[in-house]
Protein backbone atom coordinates (compact mmCIF):
# COMPACT_ATOMS: atom_id res chain seq x y z
CA UNK A 1 0.00 0.00 0.00
CA UNK A 2 2.50 2.64 1.17
CA UNK A 3 4.61 2.61 -1.98
CA UNK A 4 1.70 4.07 -3.92
CA UNK A 5 1.68 7.14 -1.67
CA UNK A 6 4.08 8.96 -3.98
CA UNK A 7 2.15 11.99 -5.26
CA UNK A 8 -1.09 10.06 -4.84
CA UNK A 9 -2.92 11.43 -1.85
CA UNK A 10 -5.72 9.01 -2.51
CA UNK A 11 -3.37 6.31 -1.33
CA UNK A 12 -2.79 8.36 1.79
CA UNK A 13 -6.55 8.33 2.36
CA UNK A 14 -6.51 4.56 1.96
CA UNK A 15 -3.90 4.35 4.69
CA UNK A 16 -6.05 6.58 6.89
CA UNK A 17 -9.01 4.30 6.26
CA UNK A 18 -6.84 1.50 7.62
CA UNK A 19 -6.07 3.46 10.77
CA UNK A 20 -2.83 5.27 10.06
CA UNK A 21 -1.83 8.13 12.35
CA UNK A 22 -1.49 11.31 10.29
CA UNK A 23 -0.04 14.80 10.25
CA UNK A 24 -1.45 17.22 7.65
CA UNK A 25 0.04 20.63 6.84
CA UNK A 26 -0.84 23.23 4.21
CA UNK A 27 0.91 26.51 3.56
CA UNK A 28 0.60 29.51 1.25
CA UNK A 29 3.34 32.09 0.69
CA UNK A 30 2.09 35.23 -1.07
CA UNK A 31 3.85 37.98 -3.00
CA UNK A 32 2.35 41.47 -3.41
CA UNK A 33 1.03 40.62 -6.88
CA UNK A 34 -0.76 37.60 -5.32
CA UNK A 35 1.57 35.09 -6.96
CA UNK A 36 3.58 32.75 -4.79
CA UNK A 37 3.99 29.17 -3.66
CA UNK A 38 1.83 26.68 -1.81
CA UNK A 39 2.54 23.31 -0.31
CA UNK A 40 0.64 20.32 0.96
CA UNK A 41 2.16 17.56 3.04
CA UNK A 42 0.88 14.53 4.84
CA UNK A 43 2.80 12.15 7.03
CA UNK A 44 1.30 8.75 7.71
CA UNK A 45 2.43 6.51 10.54
CA UNK A 46 1.11 3.02 9.77
CA UNK A 47 1.96 1.62 13.18
CA UNK A 48 -1.70 1.82 14.37
CA UNK A 49 -2.71 -0.17 11.29
CA UNK A 50 -0.10 -2.82 12.10
CA UNK A 51 -1.36 -3.09 15.67
CA UNK A 52 -4.87 -3.50 14.24
CA UNK A 53 -3.66 -6.28 11.93
CA UNK A 54 -1.99 -8.04 14.84
CA UNK A 55 -5.14 -7.66 16.91
CA UNK A 56 -7.28 -9.20 14.15
CA UNK A 57 -4.88 -12.12 13.75
CA UNK A 58 -4.81 -12.57 17.52
CA UNK A 59 -8.62 -12.64 17.67
CA UNK A 60 -9.02 -14.95 14.66
CA UNK A 61 -6.73 -17.48 16.29
CA UNK A 62 -9.19 -17.71 19.17
CA UNK A 63 -7.10 -15.78 21.68
CA UNK A 64 -8.57 -13.22 24.05
CA UNK A 65 -7.18 -9.87 25.10
CA UNK A 66 -4.62 -7.71 23.32
CA UNK A 67 -1.91 -9.01 20.95
CA UNK A 68 1.50 -9.63 22.49
CA UNK A 69 4.57 -7.53 21.57
CA UNK A 70 5.88 -10.56 19.67
CA UNK A 71 2.67 -10.78 17.61
CA UNK A 72 2.83 -7.05 16.82
CA UNK A 73 6.48 -7.37 15.80
CA UNK A 74 5.62 -10.28 13.50
CA UNK A 75 2.76 -8.31 11.92
CA UNK A 76 5.18 -5.42 11.33
CA UNK A 77 7.76 -7.67 9.69
CA UNK A 78 5.11 -9.27 7.47
CA UNK A 79 3.78 -5.87 6.42
CA UNK A 80 7.22 -4.51 5.51
CA UNK A 81 8.06 -7.66 3.59
CA UNK A 82 4.90 -7.36 1.49
CA UNK A 83 5.75 -3.78 0.55
CA UNK A 84 9.15 -4.50 -0.96
CA UNK A 85 9.32 -3.39 -4.58
CA UNK A 86 11.97 -3.31 -7.28
CA UNK A 87 13.67 0.16 -7.15
CA UNK A 88 13.63 0.54 -10.94
CA UNK A 89 9.91 -0.20 -11.12
CA UNK A 90 9.24 2.18 -8.25
CA UNK A 91 11.18 4.94 -10.01
CA UNK A 92 9.17 4.38 -13.17
CA UNK A 93 5.87 4.51 -11.29
CA UNK A 94 6.94 7.69 -9.50
CA UNK A 95 7.77 9.43 -12.78
CA UNK A 96 4.42 8.39 -14.28
CA UNK A 97 2.49 9.64 -11.25
CA UNK A 98 4.31 12.98 -11.31
CA UNK A 99 3.57 13.43 -15.01
CA UNK A 100 -0.09 12.66 -14.40
CA UNK A 101 -0.30 15.19 -11.59
CA UNK A 102 1.38 17.91 -13.67
CA UNK A 103 -1.10 17.39 -16.51
CA UNK A 104 -4.09 17.93 -14.24
CA UNK A 105 -2.96 21.26 -12.79
CA UNK A 106 -4.76 24.43 -13.94
CA UNK A 107 -2.98 26.93 -16.18
CA UNK A 108 -0.78 29.20 -14.10
CA UNK A 109 -0.04 26.53 -11.49
CA UNK A 110 3.12 24.41 -11.65
CA UNK A 111 4.39 21.48 -9.62
CA UNK A 112 7.71 22.76 -8.26
CA UNK A 113 8.68 19.70 -6.30
CA UNK A 114 7.38 16.48 -4.88
CA UNK A 115 8.92 13.89 -2.62
CA UNK A 116 8.27 10.85 -0.53
CA UNK A 117 10.25 9.86 2.52
CA UNK A 118 9.84 6.20 3.37
CA UNK A 119 10.94 5.15 6.84
CA UNK A 120 9.49 1.69 7.15
CA UNK A 121 6.08 2.14 8.72
CA UNK A 122 6.14 5.93 8.37
CA UNK A 123 5.75 7.72 5.03
CA UNK A 124 5.80 11.47 4.34
CA UNK A 125 4.41 12.83 1.05
CA UNK A 126 5.03 16.45 0.07
CA UNK A 127 4.07 18.57 -2.94
CA UNK A 128 4.96 22.19 -3.59
CA UNK A 129 3.24 24.34 -6.20
CA UNK A 130 4.02 27.70 -7.80
CA UNK A 131 1.13 29.93 -8.89
CA UNK A 132 0.69 33.25 -10.70
CA UNK A 133 -2.60 34.02 -8.93
CA UNK A 134 -3.55 32.67 -5.50
CA UNK A 135 -7.16 32.25 -6.63
CA UNK A 136 -6.07 29.41 -8.91
CA UNK A 137 -5.13 27.22 -5.95
CA UNK A 138 -8.81 26.43 -5.49
CA UNK A 139 -8.74 24.64 -8.87
CA UNK A 140 -6.07 22.12 -7.87
CA UNK A 141 -7.59 18.66 -8.01
CA UNK A 142 -5.49 15.76 -6.80
CA UNK A 143 -6.39 12.14 -7.61
CA UNK A 144 -9.44 10.93 -5.71
CA UNK A 145 -8.69 7.22 -6.00
CA UNK A 146 -5.60 5.08 -5.70
CA UNK A 147 -4.72 2.19 -7.93
CA UNK A 148 -6.20 -1.28 -7.97
CA UNK A 149 -6.92 -2.53 -4.50
CA UNK A 150 -6.67 0.98 -3.03
CA UNK A 151 -10.00 1.59 -1.27
CA UNK A 152 -11.33 4.90 -0.05
CA UNK A 153 -11.74 8.39 -1.39
CA UNK A 154 -9.08 10.97 -0.68
CA UNK A 155 -10.64 13.57 1.66
CA UNK A 156 -7.92 16.02 0.60
CA UNK A 157 -8.23 15.62 -3.17
CA UNK A 158 -9.00 19.36 -3.38
CA UNK A 159 -6.83 20.76 -0.56
CA UNK A 160 -7.31 24.45 -1.41
CA UNK A 161 -10.86 24.36 -2.81
CA UNK A 162 -12.28 26.56 -0.05
CA UNK A 163 -9.55 29.21 -0.32
CA UNK A 164 -10.91 32.60 -1.36
CA UNK A 165 -9.45 36.09 -1.47
CA UNK A 166 -11.63 39.19 -1.63
CA UNK A 167 -10.41 42.66 -2.61
CA UNK A 168 -11.96 45.08 -0.12
CA UNK A 169 -10.24 48.18 -1.45
CA UNK A 170 -7.62 49.05 1.16
CA UNK A 171 -7.52 45.47 2.41
CA UNK A 172 -7.56 41.88 1.17
CA UNK A 173 -9.58 39.22 2.97
CA UNK A 174 -8.24 35.68 2.68
CA UNK A 175 -10.41 32.83 3.93
CA UNK A 176 -10.18 29.05 3.85
CA UNK A 177 -12.38 26.39 5.40
CA UNK A 178 -11.23 25.10 8.77
CA UNK A 179 -13.48 23.28 11.23
CA UNK A 180 -12.41 19.87 12.45
CA UNK A 181 -10.17 18.07 9.91
CA UNK A 182 -10.22 14.96 12.12
CA UNK A 183 -14.01 14.84 11.87
CA UNK A 184 -13.68 15.18 8.10
CA UNK A 185 -11.42 12.14 7.96
CA UNK A 186 -13.56 10.14 10.36
CA UNK A 187 -16.62 10.85 8.23
CA UNK A 188 -14.81 9.68 5.09
CA UNK A 189 -13.56 6.56 6.85
CA UNK A 190 -17.13 5.76 7.88
CA UNK A 191 -18.33 6.19 4.27
CA UNK A 192 -15.66 3.75 3.13
CA UNK A 193 -16.72 1.24 5.76
CA UNK A 194 -13.51 1.63 7.74
CA UNK A 195 -15.36 2.02 11.02
CA UNK A 196 -17.76 -0.85 10.33
CA UNK A 197 -16.39 -3.05 13.12
CA UNK A 198 -15.70 -2.33 16.81
CA UNK A 199 -12.07 -3.30 16.25
CA UNK A 200 -11.59 -0.81 13.41
CA UNK A 201 -13.45 1.91 15.32
CA UNK A 202 -11.01 1.38 18.19
CA UNK A 203 -8.04 1.50 15.82
CA UNK A 204 -9.31 4.72 14.21
CA UNK A 205 -9.83 6.28 17.61
CA UNK A 206 -6.27 5.45 18.56
CA UNK A 207 -4.93 6.89 15.29
CA UNK A 208 -6.86 10.16 15.62
CA UNK A 209 -5.38 10.75 19.07
CA UNK A 210 -2.04 11.54 17.46
CA UNK A 211 -3.41 13.64 14.59
CA UNK A 212 -2.13 17.13 13.80
CA UNK A 213 -3.44 19.67 11.29
CA UNK A 214 -1.85 23.00 10.41
CA UNK A 215 -2.15 25.87 7.92
CA UNK A 216 0.47 28.60 7.50
CA UNK A 217 0.19 31.90 5.64
CA UNK A 218 3.20 34.07 4.77
CA UNK A 219 2.78 37.44 3.08
CA UNK A 220 4.44 40.87 2.80
CA UNK A 221 1.17 42.51 3.90
CA UNK A 222 0.43 44.01 7.30
CA UNK A 223 -2.03 41.86 9.23
CA UNK A 224 -5.08 43.93 10.20
CA UNK A 225 -7.24 41.15 11.64
CA UNK A 226 -7.04 37.36 11.93
CA UNK A 227 -8.30 34.38 13.91
CA UNK A 228 -4.96 32.57 13.60
CA UNK A 229 -4.04 30.47 16.61
CA UNK A 230 -0.50 31.88 16.51
CA UNK A 231 1.39 34.60 14.68
CA UNK A 232 5.02 35.54 14.18
CA UNK A 233 5.18 38.97 12.58
CA UNK A 234 3.40 38.63 9.24
CA UNK A 235 3.42 34.85 9.33
CA UNK A 236 0.16 33.36 10.56
CA UNK A 237 -0.40 29.84 11.89
CA UNK A 238 -3.54 27.83 12.44
CA UNK A 239 -2.75 24.57 14.18
CA UNK A 240 -4.67 21.94 16.09
CA UNK A 241 -3.72 18.62 17.63
CA UNK A 242 -6.22 15.97 18.55
CA UNK A 243 -4.70 15.90 22.03
CA UNK A 244 -5.69 19.55 22.58
CA UNK A 245 -8.60 20.10 25.02
CA UNK A 246 -10.63 21.73 22.24
CA UNK A 247 -9.33 19.98 19.13
CA UNK A 248 -10.93 22.11 16.44
CA UNK A 249 -10.13 25.06 14.20
CA UNK A 250 -12.48 27.97 13.41
CA UNK A 251 -15.04 26.98 10.76
CA UNK A 252 -13.36 29.57 8.51
CA UNK A 253 -9.73 30.62 8.82
CA UNK A 254 -9.53 34.37 8.14
CA UNK A 255 -6.81 36.94 7.59
CA UNK A 256 -7.49 40.56 6.65
CA UNK A 257 -4.37 42.10 5.11
CA UNK A 258 -3.55 45.74 4.44
CA UNK A 259 -2.40 46.35 0.88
Amino acid sequence: MKRHLVLTLAAVAAAIALAGCFDVEQSVSLQRDLSGTASFSMTIDLEPMIVFMASMQHSMSGKEGEPTPAEIDQARKSFLEQQKKDPAKQKQETAAQQAQLEQTLPAGVKLLSSSVEDHGTKVAVRCQFGFDDVRKLAKIKLPEKGGAGQPGKNPFSDPFSSLQITDEGPTLLLTIGGGSPAARLQEQAAKDGAAATPEMSKALEGAFKGARFAFRLDSPFEVVETNATRRDGRTLYWEVRATDPNATLPQTLTARLKK
